[in-house]
C-alpha cells in the first residue's frame, strides 16, 4: 500500500532559499508525493522560476495574512494523505526521508494522525549542528512543540478541521500540535532525523511575543496550572539563550 505525502513550501522573496527546498524535495526517491508552493506575492524572480519547473509543482502567487495563513491555503491546495511544511530554505535529510516516512505510516497498527520525526539543527553562526529528537507528547507538550515542523507529518483531514490559528504568528506549530493531541489525535514517532532546520529568524528578533505565546496556549488550550507555566517560562529562556550563544561564531568548531 502507499500513500501520497504533500509536501507544502511558503516562500515570500526568498528566491533561494526555495531553489534549496525545491532540490531537496525533487531528489526524494521511492515515495509517491507532491509538491505545493504558496508564495505570498513575491513577484516576477519567484514566479519565473516556478513557471520553469512545470508539472512538478502546483502552487499559487497570492497575498496573505502571514506564515500561517499562507500554510492553511497550502493545505487546501494539497491531494495527500499526510503532508508535511518544508518552507523556503528547509531541506530534507536525504532522498529517502520521504520513503522512510511513507513505510512508518503504511505499517502502524493504528492509523497515525500525526508522525513525529527527528531534526538536524543547524546554528548559521558558527557552523554547528546538534540532532533534536522527537520527544513523546506526554513528556514535552507541557513545555513546547515535540518535533520541529520540518519532522511533523499530519494527517490531511485534522487539518482541514483544525487549522493552524492566526493569533499565533510565532508558535502557530505549538498550538496545532497542543489543539490536536488535546482533541485526541494519535502520535507515532519516528527517531532519526529527517530534516534539517536553521535556529534563529524572526521569533529570536521578538522575545516577548516568543514567551508569550506559549504561555497562552498552556492556559487556554492544554489548560496548565500557572507554576507549570512560569517553569516553561524559565525553560525556553534558558534554551532560547543557549540557542543565540550556540549560534556565535566564537563556538566554531
Amino acid at each position: 500500500m502507499s500513500i501520497l505525502i504533500s509536501v507544502v513550501t511558503v516562500v515570500l522573496n526568498d528566491l533561494d532559499g526555495l531553489k534549496r527546498t525545491q532540490r531537496s524535495v525533487s531528489e526524494q526517491e521511492g515515495a509517491d508525493f507532491e509538491w505545493i508552493v504558496h508564495d505570498g506575492g513575491s513577484g516576477e524572480k519567484i514566479t519565473n522560476f516556478l513557471q520553469s519547473l512545470d508539472s512538478s509543482v502546483r502552487w499559487v502567487s497570492e497575498p496573505d495574512q502571514g506564515i500561517y495563513d499562507a500554510m492553511n491555503r497550502g493545505v487546501s491546495m494539497s491531494a495527500g494523505r499526510y503532508l508535511v511544511f518544508m518552507n523556503a530554505g528547509d531541506t530534507f535529510l536525504d532522498n529517502t526521508t520521504l520513503a522512510k516516512v511513507a513505510e512508518v505510516l503504511c505499517g502502524v497498527e493504528h492509523v497515525a494522525d500525526i508522525l513525529f520525526g527527528g531534526a538536524m539543527l543547524s546554528f548559521p553562526g558558527s557552523g554547528r549542528m546538534a540532532y533534536r529528537s522527537p520527544r513523546v507528547v506526554e513528556k514535552s507538550l507541557w513545555h513546547g512543540v515535540p518535533a520541529n515542523h520540518q519532522a511533523t507529518f499530519y494527517r490531511k483531514s485534522l487539518l482541514e478541521v483544525t487549522p493552524y490559528d492566526l493569533q499565533y504568528p510565532l508558535c502557530g506549530d505549538y498550538y496545532l500540535a497542543a489543539t490536536l493531541i488535546e482533541k485526541g489525535a494519535h502520535p507515532v514517532y519516528l527517531d532519526e532525523p529527517l530534516a534539517t532546520f536553521e535556529v534563529g529568524g524572526q521569533s529570536y528578533k521578538k522575545l516577548r511575543q516568543l514567551f508569550m505565546e506559549p504561555y497562552r496556549i498552556q492556559r487556554d488550550v492544554l489548560g496548565m496550572p500557572f507554576h507549570y507555566r512560569l517553569a516553561s517560562i524559565a525553560k525556553r529562556f534558558a534554551s532560547t539563550l543557549g540557542f543565540v550563544l550556540l549560534s556565535q561564531p566564537i563556538f566554531r568548531k
